[in-house]
């Protein structure tokens, strides 16, 4: 059996804007200590707490690091210490997704491109050394889309390079995701048979800074739009419009589901059209759970086809389990055919892994 962590990070380090050249140079993001007024750090931790500086807006470094694994394998820098931990946390693969893009940048498309360029050939780079147990998500420059054929040329290098899927978050653009601006994106997906993964996240800078920093805003600025973006794109019937796709929502849990289903199917039915009995299957729609989430319900609800798990490696926060390959077949309450199914069928199935 191969179990495959569907949810995985790499924390962004100096290393990941190295590949900036030519006038790329001028975007590549510096940090920023903040100390007090005497040079004294003004936050725990040595040195005070540091920022990243991308396009003018700061934004912290290493906020939602987790400190339970080792060092070197969160920043990849020892590739080999991160499989050596994979091996001892049980994932025989394990798909990484980015740290500091789950937030809002730029809303400039030469300074998107620079960042999201460097960090795709960072992670090519990763799983070169990665034995092909580092599957990755690619970055589309997407304020680029009016320029296809740029974009097209990125997918296509990361395609080559190990990537299984096109990075989205539940807001893209300032736009929601049935907008037809991303069509372009969706036909490119489905012609290089990427999946589409929509990670907890926002790209909109007026309304993640709408809210003041704290974990009880954390679902607005990250997991409540991705779990939205799953009822817009099924009411809009984007999924059957682009039938090669297969759609994925990671990190947001998945006890909304049975929520969601329901708004979708009652906003389709005001349109006078019918929500398929089995959306998930007929969209190609999968979604992580986690160990906090009443699994047995939720199989209930809505099968096991559709259902993944990651560990969140590298993270600290609600979705974090690094051990959660392990802990699913001893207290997941759900048969080992289930288990099974969402530690490596479903995944293999999402990711296109042979």
């Amino acid at each position: 059996m191969t179990i495959i962590d569907a949810d995985a990070h790499v924390v962004e380090t100096t290393e990941t804007w190295s590949y900036m050249t030519g006038e790329d140079e001028a975007f590549r993001p510096q940090i920023f200590k903040r100390t007090g007024t005497d040079g004294a750090p003004t936050a725990a931790g040595k040195g005070g707490k540091e920022y990243w500086v991308i396009d003018e807006r700061p934004i912290a470094k290493g906020a939602n690091q987790g400190e339970d694994v080792p060092a070197d394998s969160r920043d990849m820098v020892s590739v080999q210490s991160r499989l050596r931990h994979m091996d001892e946390l049980g994932a025989d693969i394990a798909v990484l997704y980015p740290t500091v893009f789950l937030r809002p940048m730029t809303n400039e498309h030469d300074v998107e491109y620079a960042l999201t360029h460097s960090y795709n050939r960072w992670l090519a780079d990763i799983w070169k050394q990665g034995a092909g147990r580092l599957r990755w998500a690619a970055l589309p420059p997407l304020y680029s889309l009016v320029d296809t054929g740029k974009v097209r040329a990125e997918l296509e290098f990361c395609k080559a390079h190990g990537a299984v899927s096109v990075f989205m978050r539940g807001l893209e653009c300032e736009r929601v995701l049935s907008h037809r601006y991303f069509f372009p994106l969706y036909e490119m997906a489905q012609e290089l048979d990427l999946a589409v993964t929509l990670h907890t996240g926002i790209n909109s800078i007026a309304i993640h800074d709408a809210y003041p920093a704290g974990y009880e805003v954390s679902l607005n600025r990250f997991k409540l739009p991705c779990a939205t973006a799953f009822a817009t794109l099924l009411q809009d019937e984007i999924p059957s419009r682009f039938p090669g796709i297969r759609w994925a929502f990671i990190e947001a849990g998945a006890l909304w589901l049975p929520f969601m289903l329901n708004e979708a199917r009652l906003r389709l039915q005001r349109k006078g059209r019918r929500l398929a009995e089995d959306a998930m299957g007929e969209n190609r729609m999968y979604v992580t759970t986690q160990l906090t989430d009443d699994i047995p319900a939720i199989v209930d609800a809505v099968g096991d086809d559709n259902l993944v798990i990651g560990t969140d490696y590298g993270h600290n926060d609600t979705a974090t389990d690094i051990r959660a390959m392990q802990r699913l077949g001893q207290e997941g309450g759900i048969a080992q055919k289930s288990v099974d199914k969402i530690l490596e069928d479903n995944p293999r199935r999402l990711y296109g892994l042979n």
